[in-house]
């Protein structure tokens, strides 16, 4: 379930992010297909959107559904929003879990992806829906209105009406022409602290013209757009220029970085890039990609950063691999303050084998530097897994019933907020669960490590007695000692409790309450979210 919530750290210094998912009600889940799946994996992630490396070419269409998976077992679902030809962004609209990086993703391929002109599709469900003149819809999109509250212990109050619009749209009106834009505007008002006044942040994360004839050729975007091949780029303000051919891509882009605290226009960081990526060929089974680029940064003509960057995805029926390498080439101060010409920066590499239907394993290794991590809700759990997120990690996941699924692994980790620690943890997931779609979940986590010692424990509990219809319950307890420092032991809980009601085919209703105490504060946030989708 993505809830959305400011993040509780930032709250200290009266910033909240603004945020802008919508939930959808999930439907049943399908009967299995006998159609086998196609994997990708995610490559990048922006507030409640997730960038996929694989777009028509591999079978993905606008408004098709697909899962993401890690050890063995579906965490989120989502909804393709935009597909470009290797390329996709989706709404996550269902989620048990923090995606990453990496994560793998299934979906049924559709031979005729590659959309036809005017072509579109809204449906959420895996069937293909069969499409007529009416229901042609160049531009989709939504349009929502928010409403936060939280309040601390200390006698503070945070609250935080928003709204947010999404538009997306390709060969509009029989044209080349296309759109992406992603808007959000929020004011914030505190009371209980004399020296905070009201603030009103407005964000632009998308505002781009893409031209793209149908039938392929060159494809160009300006404006401020998401960097896809070159995904460690995120966003930036420019122009994008990208070329797909059968089994080769190539794209170059230019542009400069938005103002970091605003997301203003600002020149002061001017970036460059190219790629040229391998894949397969369209409807292939095997999906795989192999990216070579180059990207360099300059900050007031001054070097800011120049490097190589490597990405290589593979998924298979039963071998699932995603892994990026960053290669700084220094000059300058650079050199001097790295005492070396070239620097690997930034290493990650996940692989998932599925020996069976029931049994897989996975593992992991993780050294980048620093993570762009954009959360619309923080609890404990996740606190925790982002504070031991570089290190190596493997583990096992076992379905059976198909109902019950069980993983298990351990965790060796370096550097971070909590510096090095071992874990071990294990996971039982129960799900679909009698008429009411009852689902189960329970989670327990034990650690070691240099600045502290303990344990995390988190269940939930989520029921759909119809399909426009799903809530959900959450609670858990996180328990650390501090025996290096001699810091008094401390203990978090937390419980909350979501509704998503869909009011109608288009409009979806979200209410969400969530309550944390312990150390250092107790926090209640409560949040209501109103969208229309078209």
């Amino acid at each position: 379930m993505i809830r959305r919530a400011a993040l509780m750290p930032l709250l200290a210094v009266g910033l909240v992010l603004p945020v802008a998912a919508q939930s959808r009600p999930v439907a049943a889940s399908p009967a299995r297909p006998t159609v086998a799946y196609s994997w990708t994996t995610v490559s990048y992630l922006s507030g409640t959107m997730a960038y996929l490396t694989a777009g028509t070419k591999q079978g993905i269409k606008a408004g098709a559904h697909l899962e993401v998976l890690r050890g063995g077992a579906v965490i989120a679902d989502l909804t393709a929003a935009f597909t470009s030809s290797n390329q996709s962004s989706c709404n996550i609209t269902k989620s048990t879990m923090a995606i990453a990086v990496g994560d793998s993703v299934r979906y049924l391929p559709v031979a005729d992806a590659a959309p036809a002109l005017g072509e579109h599709t809204a449906t959420g469900s895996v069937a293909v829906v069969r499409r007529s003149a009416t229901t042609h819809r160049p531009i989709r999109g939504r349009v929502g209105v928010r409403y936060l509250t939280v309040e601390t212990g200390a006698g503070t109050r945070l609250t935080q009406p928003a709204f947010d619009l999404r538009l997306d749209g390709q060969q509009i009106g029989g044209t080349s022409l296309g759109i992406a834009v992603d808007v959000r505007a929020q004011r914030s008002s505190y009371s209980g602290l004399s020296s905070a006044s009201p603030t009103s942040l407005n964000r632009v994360y998308q505002a781009a013209m893409l031209w793209n004839r149908p039938g392929g050729g060159p494809r160009v975007s300006v404006g401020r757009q998401f960097a896809g091949a070159l995904s460690t780029i995120g966003i930036f303000d420019g122009v994008a220029l990208d070329f797909d051919g059968e089994r080769m891509s190539y794209g170059l882009l230019a542009g400069a970085q938005p103002e970091a605290a605003t997301f203003g226009l600002s020149g002061a960081t001017k970036e460059y890039g190219g790629y040229a990526q391998r894949h397969n060929r369209i409807g292939a089974p095997t999906p795989w990609s192999l990216t070579l680029g180059a990207i360099g940064s300059y900050t007031n003509g001054q070097i800011d950063r120049e490097f190589g960057y490597l990405r290589l995805t593979y998924n298979s029926r039963h071998l699932s691999i995603f892994g990026t390498e960053e290669i700084d080439a220094n000059r300058g101060w650079k050199r001097t303050l790295e005492g070396s010409s070239t620097t690997l920066t930034s290493s990650f590499l996940t692989a998932q084998i599925s020996a069976s239907d029931g049994v897989s394993f996975y593992g992991g290794f993780d050294n980048r530097r620093s993570v762009r991590l954009y959360r619309d809700y923080v609890n404990p759990e996740i606190s925790f897994d982002d504070a031991f997120r570089q290190g190596v990690w493997g583990g096992t996941s076992l379905t059976f019933l198909k109902h019950v699924r069980i993983t298990a692994d351990a965790r060796s980790s370096s550097g971070g907020t909590e510096g090095s620690a071992n874990s071990t943890s294990a996971t039982v997931a129960l799900t679909r669960l009698t008429p009411l779609h009852l689902g189960l979940r329970a989670r327990t986590t034990q650690y070691s490590g240099q600045q502290s010692s303990g344990s995390l424990s988190s269940a939930s509990l989520e029921i759909a007695p119809v399909n426009a219809i799903r809530l959900e319950l959450t609670g858990g307890l996180r328990s650390a000692t501090y025996p290096l420092s001699g810091a008094p032991a401390t203990r978090l809980t937390w419980t909350g409790v979501d509704a998503d009601i869909g009011i109608s085919r288009r409009v979806y209703l979200m209410l969400s309450t969530y309550r944390e105490s312990g150390a250092p504060d107790r926090t209640i946030q409560s949040y209501f979210s109103l969208s229309y989708r078209f």
